[in-house]
C-alpha cells in the first residue's frame, strides 16, 4: 500500500500464497484512491460471476464502513450499478477476464488485476494497453498466487523489484521465512512421528516449530509469537536493475499471523503421500498456493553439475549402512555396438533414503550376462532383487528370467519392468505408480500357454519421472545420495531428460519430459526402475495394510485395471 501511494511507482506485482491478505490489499488501495488521488478504476477478475460475488460480498459491505468513501457514494438513478458505480472523478468498473469487450474500451488510469493466474490467454495483455492515456501518472496492481514458471505473474514479479520480506524473529535475527531441507539449519522444523498405519500427522502437529538459521533458536508457533514474527520485519530489494517504477513482492502462508504452521505441515505431508502413488497435483497446489512459489523446482531444473553436487556424500560403498532394508540391481539392455547393459546398484531404506553403490557398463561380449549376475552377487544384490528393463529383447529376457529359478511362492525370481506413458495406473480406485501385468512369455510363439506367466511391472514413466527429479533434488524427507567420485557419464545420462513448456490446442500451457534425440539416458533409466522397485517393496512410505508387494503380485493382479 505504501508502493501504491508512491507518485514514482506505476506497476506492482504480488505473487502470494492463498488465503493471506491478496483481495483485501487491493480493495484497501481502492478505498484510497476513490478518497484521496481519484480517477477511472477497473478492477478484473476471473469472470463476471466472480465479479458479482466480489462487489456483493467484500466490495460494497467494506465501502459502508469506509466513511470517507460512503459518502462519496452516488444518489442518482443508474451510477450505483452491481458492476459499475461512478463516484466523482472516479468511475469504477469490475468486470471478468471473459469479456473482451471491456478490456478493449475505456482507458482506465488505475487497473487492479486480481487472480490473474485464472485469466483465459492474452487477457492480461490486453487489459494492460487501457493505462495509456494516463502514460505519467498511472497505477496498476496484479496480485495472485503463482502457477507456472515465466507465466505472466511470474514474468512480472521477475521485473520489478522483487521484494522478500526479512521477518524478525523475538531472538532479535532477520530472515526470510523458509521451509528448508530437513538437514539444513533453520526454517519450519517438524517430528516424523509414525505409527503402524504411516504418519501420525495428528502428533506431528504438535511438535511443529520455526528455528532461526542465524542462532539455532527455536520459535513455538503460538499467536502471540505469530503475530510478532508477521508485524516486524523489513522488505529487502533482490533485483537491483528493475526499472525505478515497478515493485514486486511475494510471501508465503509463514508469514500472516492467521495461518496454522501445523496444518500446513500436514498439507504438505499428505501432497507427498499422494505423490508416492503418482498424484502430483496435491504438491503443486501446495508449492503454488501455500508457499507462493511458482511450479519451477520440479519442472525446471539446473545442470546437473549443480544440482547432483549437492546429492553427493563421501561413504563407503562397501561398508554397512545401518538404514539399509533392501538393495536393488537395475538393468538396462542395449544392443548398439553389441550386446550390453547398463547396471546400478542402490541400497534403499525405509521413507526413500537410498545411496548409490555401483553402476558400470557390462560388455558387449559373450559372457556379458553371465558378468552382470556375478557383480550382483558380488555385491550382495538377492537375485529376487535383480530386475530388467523387458523394453526391449523381450523374449530373450523372458527365457533368462525362467532360467533363474522360483521363489518359495512359485513366482520367478528375477523381475521384469516395463515403462509406459500412461500418468498412472488405478488399483482399487486409487492412482498408483506401477501396476502388474501376468505376461505370457511364449506369446504368439511355439508353448504358449503351457508356462506359468511372468509377472512384468508395468510403470508410469512420466510419474516415476517426476518422482526421479523429487529425490535428486533433495526435495521434502527424501535423502537421495551419490558417490562423489561417480564418472561423467553416470551423471550426464542420468539428467538427460528435462521438461519443457507447450501450449497445447485449448490454449492451456503444459509440459512434458524431453530428452534431445540421441542423447543416451540409460543410467537414467535404470534410477527410474530404483524408484519403481523401492515403492513395490514399501520403502518410499510406510506400506498400507494388504498394500502391494512383489511377493503379493499375484494377489494384485485380480484387482488391477491394465
Amino acid at each position: 500500500m505504501e508502493a501504491f501511494a508512491d507518485e514514482g511507482i506505476n506497476e506492482i506485482a504480488a505473487m502470494c500464497s492463498a488465503q493471506s491478505a491478496k483481495t483485501l490489499t487491493i480493495l484497501c488501495c481502492l478505498m484510497w484512491a476513490i478518497c484521496e488521488d481519484p480517477g477511472p478504476i477497473l478492477w478484473v477478475t476471473s469472470d463476471k460471476q466472480e465479479a458479482v460475488k466480489l462487489v456483493k460480498g467484500r466490495i460494497i459491505p467494506m465501502m459502508e464502513r469506509c466513511d470517507p468513501v460512503w459518502k462519496r457514494i452516488p444518489k442518482e438513478r443508474g451510477k450505483f450499478n452491481t458492476l459499475e458505480i461512478y463516484f466523482p472523478g472516479a468511475p469504477l468498473i469490475i468486470t471478468g477476464a471473459k469479456s473482451p469487450a471491456s478490456l478493449q474500451s475505456t482507458p482506465f488510469r488505475y487497473i487492479l488485476l486480481d487472480e490473474v493466474r485464472s485469466y483465459p490467454p492474452g487477457a492480461l495483455e490486453m487489459v494492460e494497453k487501457r493505462t495509456r492515456s494516463f502514460p505519467h501518472n498511472y497505477k496498476k496492481i496484479i496480485i495472485s498466487t503463482p502457477d507456472m514458471e515465466n507465466d505472466a505473474l511470474h514474468a512480472a514479479f521477475m521485473k520489478g523489484d522483487q521484494r522478500h520480506f526479512l521477518a524478525q524473529l523475538p531472538c532479535g535475527h532477520e530472515q526470510e521465512l523458509d521451509w528448508k531441507d530437513k538437514n539444513d539449519k533453520g526454517g519450519l522444523k517438524w517430528d516424523s512421528i509414525r505409527n503402524e498405519h504411516g504418519r501420525d500427522l495428528d502428533k506431528i502437529k504438535t511438535t511443529v516449530r520455526y528455528q532461526c538459521e542465524e542462532c539455532g533458536a527455536v520459535q513455538a508457533p503460538t499467536l502471540l509469537t505469530r503475530k510478532f514474527i508477521s508485524s516486524h520485519g523489513r522488505w529487502e530489494k533482490r533485483n537491483p536493475n528493475a526499472p525505478s517504477n515497478c515493485a514486486s513482492f511475494t510471501w508465503g502462508a509463514l508469514l500472516p499471523w492467521w495461518t496454522d504452521w501445523g496444518a500446513q505441515v500436514v498439507e504438505y505431508l499428505s501432497a507427498l503421500q499422494r505423490l508416492d502413488w503418482g498424484d502430483h497435483e496435491p504438491l503443486k497446489s501446495f508449492t503454488n498456493e501455500t508457499q507462493g512459489r511458482v511450479w519451477t523446482d520440479l519442472l525446471r531444473y539446473l545442470k546437473h553439475d549443480k544440482y547432483l553436487r549437492a546429492r553427493e556424500l563421501d561413504f563407503d560403498t562397501r561398508g554397512k549402512w545401518p538404514l539399509e532394508q533392501k538393495r536393488f540391481a537395475t538393468i538396462d539392455v542395449q544392443a548398439a555396438g553389441g550386446r550390453h547393459y547398463y547396471l546400478v546398484i542402490r541400497a534403499w531404506g525405509t521413507g526413500g533414503v537410498s545411496r548409490l553403490l555401483h553402476v558400470e557398463k557390462i560388455g558387449p561380449g559373450v559372457e556379458s550376462y553371465a558378468n552382470v549376475l556375478l557383480t550382483c552377487e558380488a555385491w550382495g544384490v538377492a537375485k529376487q532383487d535383480i530386475i530388467f528393463d523387458v523394453g526391449t529383447f523381450q523374449s530373450e529376457l523372458f527365457q533368462q528370467i525362467m532360467e533363474a529359478g522360483s521363489l518359495p511362492n512359485g513366482d520367478y525370481a528375477m523381475k521384469a519392468m516395463w515403462g509406459d506413458d500412461r500418468p498412472y495406473f488405478l488399483v482399487n480406485g486409487q492412482r498408483h505408480l506401477w501396476t502388474v501385468a501376468p505376461t505370457d512369455p511364449y506369446l504368439g510363439r511355439k508353448g504358449q500357454g503351457f508356462v506359468r506367466p511372468i509377472n512384468v511391472i508395468l510403470w508410469s514413466k512420466p510419474s516415476l519421472q517426476d518422482r526421479l527429479a523429487f529425490f535428486m533434488h533433495g526435495l521434502g524427507e527424501t535423502d537421495w545420495r551419490i558417490p562423489p567420485w561417480i564418472d561423467n557419464d553416470y551423471r550426464k545420462q542420468v539428467t538427460a531428460w528435462d521438461r519443457r513448456e507447450f501450449t497445447d490446442n485449448y490454449g492451456r500451457r503444459r509440459t512434458e519430459w524431453y530428452c534431445p534425440k540421441g542423447r543416451p539416458d540409460h543410467y537414467y533409466s535404470c534410477e527410474l526402475m530404483q524408484v519403481v522397485a523401492a515403492s513395490a517393496r514399501g520403502l518410499l512410505s510406510t506400506p498400507r495394510e494388504g498394500g502391494p508387494l512383489f511377493e503379493h503380485a499375484a494377489q494384485l493382479v485380480e484387482t488391477t485395471d491394465v
